[in-house]
């Protein structure tokens, strides 16, 4: 028993100098595992809404010939919803905006066709 303390010991003590020996490379290797995890959820979140496009159909179809029933058509829809919002709620959390351009402005829309804004 002992001698796993000692060993378990002596294991923590060698990564904390590591890490404490090695500031620069971990700070690159996390900013590289980031930028990884980011594109694979990017590619991810495409394959996602194609699947769940592809899904509504199936189960739209199935809730019309009967083979289920139009309640777990809306439960899917429901959480299909969720999820999208869920998505739209991280990065708000993560980076304080969403990405959203609306141009919702009379100015706005009269400028970006070329015309003035004299209105």
């Amino acid at each position: 028993m002992k001698k796993i303390q000692k060993i378990i010991s002596f294991s923590l003590i060698c990564f904390l100098f590591l890490v404490l020996l090695n500031s620069e490379a971990y700070a690159d290797v996390f900013e590289e595992l980031a930028k990884k995890t980011t594109d694979f959820a990017e590619g991810f979140r495409k394959l996602a809404i194609v699947l769940s496009g592809f899904g509504i159909i199936m189960f739209t179809f199935l809730a019309i010939s009967g083979k289920i029933n139009f309640k777990h058509l809306g439960y899917i829809f429901i959480c299909l919803f969720f999820l999208s919002g869920v998505g739209a709620m991280i990065v708000y959390i993560v980076d304080g905006n969403v990405g959203l351009n609306f141009k919702d402005t009379i100015d706005d829309a009269v400028v970006s066709e070329g015309h003035s804004s004299s209105l």
